[in-house]
């Protein structure tokens, strides 16, 4: 009977991961689809720009995740609440791609993305809050790893799907950012609610001792950095590579950004169940190793032709996959369920951290160097991080 109980339970939490899975992977998707076209929705726009100029547009985006990611952190423990404010995010979120299309310069264009990532991360972050919220720790890797599918697609057909739509009309992502975002406000009014055991916490000050309690989170926190500081770094750089190096447009854009986060879906669910079984680190090492090596050498293969590039990303895409589910496991392997948004604010704070520092690397290198010196940079920087996470991970005494 307890065991009939069990499995109903985890039947039904599977269904409320799906149903969170999915609204994730559109509030990402809204945002992803953007990437493709910011050379004609930028530079075209807004002539006389130089590419670190360009890299702000990202960057405004990663420094309001940053900002705000920790901020709502606080606040949702503090209050014990998750769905109204992805209820406010996605609302948010709709308003200001609205005005991004209207900005008459770019410091105004910059001033909208900003306000419209704070929105958006506000949204997505309390969805990946409430996967911690339902996971025990028998399942988290596999419910990350499901959750994981919804946002590697979001993060690879977004760019993809949205150079094919970018190249009917310049604000045509934008239209559909604005669509999806509504489908998001419905489902989370119709089918989300915060979880029973959600309780008013008594301080600010207990939210935000989160690292002295749990200095633990520094390791998970350290892959996040790494993993979002490449992901800011690519999806700034992989476009002005494709078109300024080989000279395609915004359909092969978003192709290789589809292909780059094919493998990368197809492994979140088996990895996840993975690092359930054997433990994180045994992926994170050898993903986190295979990937920073890769990543040296991509810049130079790619300027010899699209298939060499396409290789490169395929290769990172499997090495970025193996690392994915287990970093996020990480996070609920070490804190409580009462500190799990604070929690998921820190790794999402220094991953969005990681995504401010990224576009500004390759803007600059690219500007002051080259593209492939830009991405021999970003390769070391996976190398020399995971030496430093492994550090931790044994002052932390951490199972590997």
């Amino acid at each position: 009977m307890v065991e009939k109980t069990v499995q109903d339970q985890n039947k039904k939490n599977l269904s409320k991961v799906l149903i969170i899975g999915f609204s994730t992977f559109l509030m990402i998707f809204s945002v992803s689809i953007l990437h493709a076209n910011e050379y004609e929705f930028i530079i075209l726009r807004f002539p006389g720009l130089t590419l670190f100029e360009v890299s702000l547009f990202d960057s405004v985006l990663y420094i309001s995740y940053l900002i705000i990611g920790i901020i709502i952190g606080i606040l949702a423990d503090y209050f014990g609440k998750r769905k109204i404010f992805i209820i406010v995010g996605s609302a948010g979120s709709i308003i200001f791609f609205s005005l991004m299309i209207s900005a008459t310069n770019y410091s105004i264009l910059l001033i909208f993305r900003f306000l419209q990532g704070s929105f958006t991360v506000m949204g997505w972050q309390m969805l990946m809050t409430l996967v911690l919220d339902i996971a025990s720790p028998e399942n988290r890797g596999k419910f990350l790893g499901i959750f994981g599918i919804f946002l590697a697609l979001a993060m690879g057909f977004g760019p993809m799907f949205g150079g094919i739509i970018a190249s009917y009309g310049v604000f045509i992502p934008y239209y559909v950012a604005i669509v999806v975002n509504v489908i998001v406000l419905i489902i989370v009014l119709l089918l989300l609610k915060d979880p029973s055991y959600l309780k008013k916490r008594p301080s600010f000050k207990e939210n935000l001792t989160i690292i002295q309690r749990r200095p633990e989170l520094i390791v998970p926190g350290i892959f996040n950095f790494v993993d979002r500081l490449h992901m800011g770094f690519i999806i700034f750089i992989l476009p002005l590579f494709v078109q300024i190096v080989l000279g395609l447009g915004p359909e092969i854009r978003g192709m290789i950004m589809g292909i780059f986060a094919l493998p990368f879906i197809i492994l979140q669910y088996p990895m996840g169940k993975l690092s359930d079984k054997y433990g994180r680190y045994k992926l994170l090492i050898p993903g986190s190793l295979g990937y920073g090596i890769i990543l040296t050498l991509t810049g130079y293969f790619g300027q010899f032709g699209l298939g060499l590039l396409i290789g490169a990303f395929l290769i990172l895409g499997v090495f970025s996959g193996i690392t994915g589910p287990p970093s996020m496991a990480l996070v609920g392997d070490i804190a409580e369920g009462k500190d799990n948004a604070m929690a998921m604010g820190f790794f999402t704070f220094v991953g969005n951290l990681g995504m401010v520092i990224g576009p500004l690397i390759g803007g600059f290198v690219a500007d002051y160097g080259s593209f492939v010196l830009a991405f021999i940079i970003a390769g070391l920087i996976e190398l020399i991080s995971l030496g430093i996470c492994l550090l931790f991970a044994r002052k932390y005494r951490s199972k590997f």
